[in-house]
C-alpha cells in the first residue's frame, strides 16, 4: 500500500507521535510512506525541535515550499495560522504526489487539512487522535466564541462524514465521531518490551534514591501543581521530570520559588532515549488536569512506562477502565492520594512488581505498535 501523510510539522522533531510509529512500522512492513511536511521554524514548540535524521525505510519526506518571511513570522495565533497555511500550500505537492506515485490511501489528522478531503482516487481515512475542538478553544483564547467553534465542528463533521474510515484514539472520542467509526488506540514498539531474567526485567538501574518519574509535554493539560505538592511532601524522593513544552518555563519557576531540590528537570529528549529515563524511575506518573482533552486522551506514555515493567499512578481519566481492565494501575486525583499511592509502591514493592507484570501482559497482548499497524490496515479498508 501506499500512504500519503500530509504533517504540519516538522517530522524529526521532539515530538515523536503515534504516527511516527505506525508509520513506521508500515514502512518496515514494506509499505510506501509519503510524509507532507513544512520548512524548519524557529519555535520553541517541540513539533519543530528537531534531532537527528535516522533511517526509516520506506518513509519518504518531501518538503513543502512556503513564503519564508511569513513562515518565521509571529502571528497573532500562530500555532493556527501555520498549520492552516501549510495545509492550504500542502494541497498543490499532494495533488502531484497521489498523481505521479499512485497513492492508495490518504491519512489526515486535524481541521485544518479540510482541504485534502477534494483529493480524487486514493481513500481517506481520518484519524481522531485527540480532542480537537476543546484544543482549539484553548488556542483561540480571548477569541474562543461560540461561531468560530461552531464552524470548526462542522468542519470536523464534514470530515469524518466523508472519510472512507474514521480512527479514533480512544472510546471517548469515539463517541463524538461520526461516519465509519473504529477505535485504533496508542501503543509501544514491541522492540522496547523488555523481557524477564530470572524472574525480574533486564533493564533494572540502580539509583541512589527511589525515583519517581513523569515523561511527556509540559503542557496545559498536565497537572503539575499536584506532582509538586507531592514532591514537597516527600523530600527523600527523587523526582525526575522529562520532557519540554509551553508549561516549561513556569514549572520550572515554580520549582526555584518552592526550593524543591528533589525534583530534575532534563527539557526534552529525543524518543530513542526516553526509554533511558524510563529506566531510571521506580515508578511513574500518568497524571493530567480532569478536562475534557485529558478525559479523552489514550496517553502513549502509559505504554511506553509500562512497556518497562514500571508501576504506574494514573489520574481517573474516563479513558482508563477501557485500558487497565486487569486493574494493573493505582490512582490519584489528589495530592495526597499521590503520596499514599507512592508510600505504598514504596513500601510494597512485590505487589508493584506484580502489578506492572500484569499491565506489561496486558500491553503486550494489545498495543504494540505491530499489532496496532496491522488493525490499521485492516480499519482503514472496512466499509460501513
Amino acid at each position: 500500500m501506499k500512504i500519503l501523510f500530509p504533517y504540519m510539522a516538522r517530522w524529526f522533531a521532539v515530538n515523536w507521535t503515534r504516527y511516527h510509529s505506525l508509520l513506521e512500522v508500515l514502512g518496515q512492513q514494506g509499505h510506501e510512506v509519503h510524509v507532507l511536511q513544512p520548512p524548519s521554524m524557529d519555535s520553541e514548540e517541540t513539533n519543530f525541535r528537531e534531532i537527528a535524521h535516522r533511517e526509516m525505510p520506506n518513509v519518504h519526506l518531501h518538503d513543502v515550499e512556503l513564503r519564508e518571511g511569513f513562515w518565521n513570522k509571529k502571528l497573532p495565533l500562530d500555532k493556527l495560522v501555520k498549520k492552516a497555511y501549510f495545509s492550504m500550500a500542502a494541497y498543490k505537492d499532494a495533488k502531484k504526489i497521489v498523481a505521479e506515485e499512485g497513492i492508495d490511501l490518504v491519512l489526515l489528522y486535524n481541521i485544518p487539512q479540510y482541504q485534502f478531503m477534494r483529493l480524487k482516487g486514493p481513500k481517506i481515512v481520518f484519524d481522531f487522535a485527540d480532542d480537537y475542538i476543546d484544543m482549539l478553544a484553548y488556542e483561540l483564547g480571548s477569541l474562543n466564541i461560540a461561531p468560530i467553534r461552531g464552524v470548526a465542528q462542522k468542519m470536523l463533521d464534514s470530515m469524518m462524514k466523508r472519510s472512507d474510515a474514521v480512527l479514533c484514539v480512544s472510546h471517548e472520542l469515539a463517541k463524538l465521531a461520526k461516519g465509519n467509526v473504529h477505535v485504533l488506540a496508542n501503543g509501544v514498539s514491541g522492540d522496547q518490551m523488555v523481557a524477564l531474567v530470572d524472574g525480574k526485567p533486564s533493564n533494572v538501574v540502580a539509583t541512589e534514591k527511589f525515583t519517581v518519574g513523569f515523561l511527556g509535554a509540559f503542557e496545559y493539560f498536565i497537572d503539575f501543581d499536584i506532582i509538586l505538592d507531592a514532591a514537597e511532601k516527600l523530600p527523600e524522593v527523587h523526582f525526575l521530570l522529562v520532557g519540554s513544552g509551553r508549561d516549561w518555563e513556569g514549572v520550572k519557576q515554580a520549582v526555584a520559588d518552592r526550593q524543591l531540590n528533589n525534583i530534575e528537570l532534563t527539557g526534552g529528549v529525543p524518543h530513542d532515549e526516553v526509554f533511558d529515563y524510563i529506566d531510571r524511575m521506580d515508578v511513574c506518573l500518568n497524571i493530567f488536569k480532569p478536562i475534557p482533552v485529558s478525559h479523552r486522551a489514550c496517553p502513549i506514555k502509559l505504554f511506553e512506562y509500562l512497556s518497562r515493567h514500571k508501576p504506574v499512578i494514573s489520574t481517573r481519566l474516563h479513558e482508563m477502565p477501557y485500558i487497565d481492565d486487569a486493574d494493573f494501575l493505582y490512582y490519584a486525583d489528589e495530592p495526597e492520594e499521590l503520596v499514599l499511592a507512592i508510600e505504598r509502591i514504596q513500601q510494597n514493592p512485590e505487589e508493584a512488581f506484580e502489578m506492572a507484570h500484569k499491565g506489561y501482559n496486558k500491553v503486550d497482548e494489545r498495543f504494540t505498535w505491530e499489532k496496532l499497524a496491522t488493525q490499521f490496515l485492516e480499519l482503514s479498508t472496512v466499509k460501513n
